[in-house]
């Protein structure tokens, strides 16, 4: 009988030896929700519904633990999200019960990315809410727009979030004179025209915004749906994804 405990130990002890040990300090999933909506523009603008079809299992490929909807997420499904990312036409247009829900995601430290036409609100009460929960938007007859070429260039180049990314060129679209907040951190801006007497002006079009607990990573650009594609482009959301869900390592999702 001793020698059979003998011999049970010594075979535990291979097995031991020989299976890996399982990780103790590696971090759940990132939990991502998309909120996503129908396409609003012509051929390759506003692709909503692309994005949710492409992204959802790029971000699950790259280790997180990503769903999403054309519905904006219930309470149950915010409980059990981590990032929550804007990409639809009125992005900033919450029915009360979403409002309530948003802001008690945002209240136990949920974060936002925030992407193109998801900065825009429809009226003043709704920007209002919208601007200081995610730093800034889309205010209705004072907001402009520029479709075409355009350039971003990166103004806090030692941050992690746009390390290593030059700036660069693409066509797109920005939008200008948005009702933000003074207290953005703004990563990267963009010649902006002033239509009315033709000079040039220079304003955001990334930033970053903290507010009681949660963040926010807002991104202008995203009206041309190919640029999503685009290295630069797509380090920058996944870093903000990750800043925005408080990741110690904002490069995790870039494999």
């Amino acid at each position: 009988m001793k020698s059979l405990l003998l011999a049970l130990a010594f075979a535990g002890s291979l097995w031991a030896a020989e299976t890996p040990a399982t990780p103790t300090n590696s971090p759940a999933p990132l939990r991502v929700f998309i909120r996503s909506g129908p396409k609003t523009h012509g051929p390759g603008d506003h692709d909503h519904p692309a994005f949710l079809r492409d992204w959802v299992p790029l971000l699950n490929a790259a280790g997180a633990k990503a769903t999403g909807s054309d519905n904006f997420p219930t309470a149950a499904q915010l409980a059990e999200t981590d990032v929550l990312i804007i990409h639809r036409q009125g992005g900033g247009d919450f029915k009360p019960e979403e409002q309530t829900n948003v802001a008690a995601f945002a209240h136990r430290g949920g974060g936002f990315v925030v992407i193109h036409a998801g900065t825009v609100a429809s009226n003043d009460p709704a920007t209002e809410f919208f601007k200081n929960l995610i730093g800034g938007a889309w205010k209705q007859k004072v907001t402009k727009w520029r479709e075409g070429p355009m350039e971003l260039n990166f103004v806090d180049t030692a941050n992690p979030l746009v390390q290593g990314i030059k700036d660069f060129k693409m066509k797109d679209e920005i939008y200008y004179d948005m009702d933000l907040r003074s207290d953005i951190h703004a990563l990267a801006t963009a010649p902006t025209p002033k239509k009315k007497d033709g000079t040039v002006d220079i304003q955001t079009q990334i930033w970053t915004y903290e507010n009681e607990g949660h963040r926010a990573f807002v991104f202008i650009p995203g009206h041309t749906y190919v640029n999503f594609a685009r290295d630069d482009v797509k380090t920058l959301l996944l870093r903000g994804i990750c800043w925005a869900g408080r990741r110690s390592n904002v490069n995790e999702l870039c494999k």
